[in-house]
């Protein structure tokens, strides 16, 4: 059930109102984004993307629909962001050429913003402003944000605290409570603890974990399942993993020192990111480690480790292309072992199934058998949000991040631990939460909200008429109706041709286009001449009719297209 409309939206904030609004990231995994609007000010927490699926084909990538933002481009004054994951800043090229502004984060995350914003043309230095574990940046009259260190799967992950006239709004990010991370920077649980003391609004927490059961593993957990992964192989160990996991990186080049191999990098994103690591000073690894692709041939297989891209059997990434044959100079061969350490993303399971068993065909060892865990979660589990929850003492808390389901989950653990139904707030994507300087809350409705579609080889944003119609093409096909009309009385010329692609017809016999074409003609002729005078109006009844025949003798709803020629 959808949630009534804000009606007041497009009219700012009063004096004593400070909006807080998920233009995405609440009912699904992806394209995190939080609105915090006060009357002449307006900032984002994150600006992040959703990857396609199938259900959107030729679809690059997701955004949000900024719609709430038009009406008040010119308060647009900043974006702050918790860390570097793509569901956090992958919409930000984007959002920067329609509102250009400073935007904030940790020295990595923003190493990782400046390289996609030169990709589309961009110049990095006009819009980021770096800061620190701790620092608490102005952002106007009674308004500071503060980023607090939390472990996660990338570096430099944060919490982010906004300070404001209406008391202090904690966004969590995404987090676990790793006691042993690999570069030694905790969680600043400390921190948390003194603004839950002093006293925390609204704390919005990430809810991708609630249904696992005690603490989310530590990342040192990796460490002795790797190294048995090691030792089992005998030939060249390719191990895919998500580029921006630097600690699990570096853990890999650890151990591939320990072991007597050599480490070449497949992937751009790999590439640069630990280029980025390196130059940042968050990897540490012993000089003459690295080798390129040509080289790999010179060392013994077993000597040899590649780190890749691919964990999640993306066609065009290093491993798949590897698998295909399609890298120079590296070879997969029988006794090489292939490993992906990390999670596999819902939907991509079929894709890395036959990614796997082209490398099995080939015989390379694919099984995980024997070695135990060789991937742990960068999200929080229950134990883990219960801790972060019961450190904050919010006076409301609000579960974000997640599917329905998950923030149901986390809205149970917050009961839990003893804040009742009034002090847990449910929100959907665009569903306003309005905070008034005399302690009350309000949520006055939906604010407008969507996807926005992009296709990298197209400037503009891609229609969502575009994607339903491929989709109806990929299910169902597609039917030409042509009709031929007398330029001198407005009638037909003759009998309207049907051409079909992708279309199953109940018969190869020519009778369905007989029935088709015959009801195309009945339809063109009982339509008002009004209509038949209106080219575009005459198109539509057509089309309407055509589809009702096919619904009804086929249950089928292929993509139909009335052509009109003049003769």
């Amino acid at each position: 059930m959808s949630a009534p409309a804000f009606e007041a939206w497009s009219s700012p904030p009063g004096e004593d109102e400070l909006r807080l609004i998920p233009i995405g990231g609440l009912g699904e995994f992806g394209m995190n984004s939080l609105v915090v609007h006060r009357r002449n000010q307006l900032f984002v927490v994150d600006c992040g993307q959703l990857f396609p699926g199938e259900e959107q084909p030729g679809i690059d990538r997701i955004i949000p629909d900024f719609a709430y933002l038009e009406p008040f481009g010119a308060q647009v004054e900043a974006v702050l962001l918790t860390h570097g994951h793509e569901d956090h800043i992958g919409a930000l090229p984007y959002f920067l050429r329609q509102w250009p502004c400073r935007v904030y984060g940790t020295a990595f995350t923003l190493a990782l913003v400046a390289g996609k914003l030169r990709e589309q043309g961009l110049k990095p230095e006009s819009f980021l402003v770096e800061v620190g574990d701790y620092d608490r940046v102005p952002l106007g009259e009674g308004f500071e944000a503060e980023w607090i260190p939390v472990t996660h799967s990338i570096p430099q992950a944060c919490s982010i605290a906004l300070h404001t006239p209406w008391g202090t709004v904690l966004h969590s990010g995404d987090f676990k409570l790793d006691p042993h991370p690999v570069d030694g920077r905790k969680t600043g649980l400390r921190r948390l603890r003194d603004l839950g003391r002093k006293g925390i609004r609204v704390l919005l927490s990430d809810s991708t974990n609630p249904g696992s059961p005690g603490h989310s593993s530590p990342e040192q957990r990796c460490v002795e399942p790797l190294r048995g992964a090691f030792s089992a192989t005998r030939g060249k160990l390719f191990l895919a993993t998500f580029s921006s996991h630097i600690h699990r990186i570096q853990i890999l080049l650890d151990l591939a020192y320990e072991e007597g191999r050599k480490v070449c990098l497949l992937g751009r994103s790999m590439e640069r990111n630990v280029r980025l690591a390196l130059d940042l000073g968050l990897l540490h690894l012993p000089d003459d480690l690295f080798i390129e692709g040509g080289e790999v041939s010179l060392f013994p297989p077993g000597k040899v480790l590649v780190l890749c891209t691919g964990s999640q059997g993306e066609p065009q990434s290093a491993l798949a292309r590897l698998i295909r044959g399609e890298v120079k100079g590296v070879k997969l061969l029988p006794g090489d072992r292939i490993l992906l350490s990390s999670r596999s993303i819902p939907g991509n399971e079929v894709a890395i199934s036959r990614m796997l068993d082209a490398a099995a065909r080939l015989g390379a060892e694919t099984s995980l058998a024997g070695l135990g865990d060789v991937h742990v979660s960068g999200h929080g589990c229950r134990e883990d949000l219960r801790d972060y929850l019961k450190a904050a003492k919010p006076q409301y808390f609000v579960p974000v991040h997640g599917t329905y389901r998950h923030l149901q989950a986390h809205a149970r653990i917050a009961e839990e631990e003893g804040w009742g139904g009034d002090r847990i707030l449910m929100l959907d994507e665009g569903q306003c939460l309005q905070l008034f300087a005399d302690d009350r809350v309000a949520i006055p409705g939906a604010v407008p909200v969507g996807k926005c579609f992009v296709d990298e080889g197209v400037e503009h944003m891609v229609d969502a008429r575009v994607v339903r119609d491929r989709l109806i093409l990929q299910e169902d096909g597609i039917i030409f109706a042509t009709f031929l009309v007398d330029r001198e009385n407005g009638g037909l010329a003759g009998d309207p041709t049907i051409l079909s692609r992708g279309f199953v017809v109940p018969s190869d016999d020519g009778a369905y286009a007989e029935l088709l074409a015959t009801a195309a003609r009945r339809a063109f002729e009982e339509a008002p001449r009004e209509i038949q005078a209106d080219r575009e109006a005459l198109r539509e009844t057509l089309r309407l009719a055509l589809r009702r025949v096919l619904r009804k003798t086929t249950q089928t709803r292929p993509l139909v297209v009335p052509v009109i020629l003049e003769v």
